[in-house]
């Protein structure tokens, strides 16, 4: 008895000690003097007002000042930018630009290019319910959305996104807990957590061969695949994407100026795809990425070392360029 004891109590202490030093892991946060730092995704919208308020309502995003270099088409006085929750109140941006050109098409999961945006939250729940009181519409088609870990689904303008309960990453006491907390809570319909911890958790590109995607990002930021290799199929991932026969492959990039556990490019190959192209710059929707750099130049000269297409530079602040794929990248110094 003595020893089972013992070992309990070697195991609390064990477990203290580790929940104490890996703390500040659990906190997710910017990284200052990257070469590269993920800064903003970009939409056109051809009613930002409408779109702000709908990433304010649901997912907790706040209005901040726009960066003309995010807008290097057009006028700056109709860009809304807002700032996504957490990572120390350091989130990535929403840049949301006025577009008047009409939208020929219906956004769906297995588009080419930027497919949709992902958030973290211990609500699912919860946040479907916004999601449908600000006029989105739920994609995923579950029986009971009551229970489920993760949905599809479109904001006003009919982009798609995806929310789903926190992963363990970096893999620490604190994220297990809120991951292992937020899925018992789902799946038996109990009360939602006392404090939602919405954040922004990735940027969706569909890839004909992720693997290349990846590998050419990977050279480009210096960063590391994470997670596992995904290979989804079944009635799960159809249910979830709303693509009757999906089969998905792919994987995990992390964005550079984060720390462990931030916002990554989820990369996905399907084994079919919709007739949409990556969309262009004037196109409705989610249309680029955006960098902050440390060197504009040798920015520009890395993306195209590995096979990207510089398309323009203007005044030496920013650059616009293609990667592999077509998709649109935005750099700013």
């Amino acid at each position: 008895m003595k020893k089972a004891f013992s070992i309990i109590g070697v195991l609390f202490v064990s477990l203290f000690i580790w929940w104490l030093f890996s703390a500040s892991k659990s906190d997710y946060r910017t990284l200052k003097n990257s070469d590269f730092s993920f800064e903003t995704v970009i939409f056109n919208s051809p009613n930002p007002e409408r779109l702000s308020d709908f990433y304010q309502n649901v997912f907790n995003a706040k209005k901040t000042n726009s960066d003309p270099v995010w807008n290097p088409q057009g006028s700056n006085d109709s860009t809304i930018t807002l700032r996504t929750p957490d990572y120390r109140e350091q989130g990535p941006l929403l840049t949301i630009r006025k577009n008047v050109k009409p939208n020929k098409k219906i956004s769906v999961a297995n588009d080419l290019g930027y497919a949709h945006i992902c958030f973290e939250t211990d609500d699912v729940p919860g946040l479907i319910r916004k999601i449908t009181e600000h006029s989105g519409k739920i994609v995923s088609n579950f029986e009971d959305l009551k229970k489920v870990p993760a949905v599809y689904a479109t904001d006003p303008d009919g982009n798609v996104f995806e929310v789903h309960l926190p992963f363990p990453s970096p893999i620490t006491p604190r994220t297990i807990y809120r991951t292992l907390n937020s899925l018992i809570r789902a799946n038996f319909k109990l009360s939602a957590p006392a404090t939602d911890r919405i954040r922004f958790l990735h940027v969706n590109i569909n890839s004909k061969d992720w693997s290349k995607t990846v590998s050419y990002y990977k050279n480009a930021f210096g960063t590391a695949t994470t997670g596992f290799e995904r290979d989804y199929k079944g009635e799960f991932i159809e249910r979830l994407t709303g693509v009757i026969g999906a089969e998905v492959k792919g994987r995990h990039l992390e964005l550079p100026g984060y720390s462990e556990g931030g916002p990554t490019f989820e990369v996905f190959t399907y084994n079919r795809f919709s007739s949409e192209n990556p969309s262009g710059l004037s196109d409705q929707g989610r249309i680029a990425t955006g960098f902050r750099v440390l060197n504009l130049k040798k920015g520009i000269e890395t993306l195209v070392r590995y096979g990207g297409t510089l398309i323009g530079e203007t005044e030496n602040r920013s650059a616009t360029i293609r990667d592999i794929d077509g998709n649109f990248i935005l750099l700013a110094e």
